[in-house]
Order: structure tokens, then C-alpha cells, then sequence
């Protein structure tokens, strides 16, 4: 627990930048302009945690803020009228394609365990969901991307990855 606004206001400040990547990478592909909706998750993410330290709050700040902030990104995505779980076959080429096509749950648990290098409980806490369902989700994340991200490379016709026209293999 942070001990007065001082030492809470330079929390906040070591903690922004991881806040806003998580927030961009949740937001990546899902609207028309992703950074200024991470950038607005943020800063309100932000704005819940002053008012939260005043009351007191005890929770672990790192796993507070991403359970807020994923927590303003369902609501925004409500107040749009977005799914949650954006149509099948969505996926571009690109990493960051192949995340914004998972559903977000799977997204959310992906990025925490692997981005944001929270443990399973520490997950688990964020997403109030118990510590299995995040293994569940985790390994269900992976095993997609896997799939999108092997579909989205191109091959030859003997059966071989195809490089892009502008590079040339050296053996």
C-alpha cells in the first residue's frame, strides 16, 4: 500500500508508460484511431486510481490499474456497440492482427501473462477469474495465434515458406 499522495503520485508515474503499452496493445486493431482510445483509457485509468488511493485501496497496484483499465475498455466497447469478440478471419499478416482477432478474453489473459510478465495469480486477480481459467485462456490465446499467424504466411508451391519478393535467400 502506498503510504501518502507523494509516494502514490510516483507510483502512478513509474507505472504510466507499462499502463499505456498494455492499453495500446488491448486496443490495438479494435477501433478507428487505437491510440487515442489507449491514450484515453490510460489517463482515465489514472484519474480511478487518484480518487481510489484517497479511500484507501490496498490492492497491489500493478494488477489494480490493468483490472480498471480492462474494465473501462469492456465499457467502451459496450457504449459502442463492439463485440467482444471480433468475427472469425479478421486476422491480417501482422502480430499485432492476429491479437486484436482473439476474443477479448483470451487477449486480455495473453497480454498479461505474456506482455505485462504478471504471474497465472496475479492474472487471475485482475481478471477476477480463478487462476485455471487463465491457463485455459492463455494456452486456448496461444494455440490461435499460432494458428492465424501460420495461415497468414504465404507458400510456394512446393510446399515451402515464400519470402517476400525483395529478399533473397543466401544458402
Amino acid at each position: 500500500m502506498i503510504r501518502d499522495q507523494s509516494d502514490q503520485r510516483t507510483e502512478l508515474e513509474r507505472l504510466a508508460p507499462e499502463l499505456r503499452r498494455f492499453a495500446r496493445a488491448l486496443v490495438a486493431r479494435d477501433s478507428g484511431d487505437p491510440a487515442r482510445d489507449a491514450e484515453a483509457l490510460t489517463r482515465d485509468t489514472l484519474a480511478r486510481a487518484i480518487r481510489a488511493e484517497r479511500q484507501g485501496r490496498a490492492r497491489d497496484p500493478r494488477v489494480w490499474l490493468r483490472a480498471t483499465l480492462m474494465g473501462l475498455n469492456r465499457a467502451r466497447l459496450k457504449a459502442r456497440g463492439a463485440a467482444a469478440t471480433p468475427a472469425p478471419g479478421n486476422a491480417g499478416p501482422g502480430v499485432t492482427d492476429a491479437l486484436s482477432a482473439l476474443p477479448l478474453d483470451q487477449r486480455e489473459a495473453l497480454l498479461l501473462v505474456a506482455l505485462e510478465g504478471f504471474s497465472y495469480a496475479e492474472a487471475a486477480e485482475a481478471l477476477c477469474v480463478p487462476r485455471i481459467t487463465v491457463g485455459a485462456r492463455v494456452a486456448r490465446a496461444r494455440l490461435a495465434l499460432e494458428t492465424l499467424l501460420d495461415a497468414a504466411r504465404t507458400v510456394d508451391g512446393r510446399g515451402k515458406p515464400s519470402h517476400p519478393p525483395h529478399l533473397r535467400l543466401i544458402k
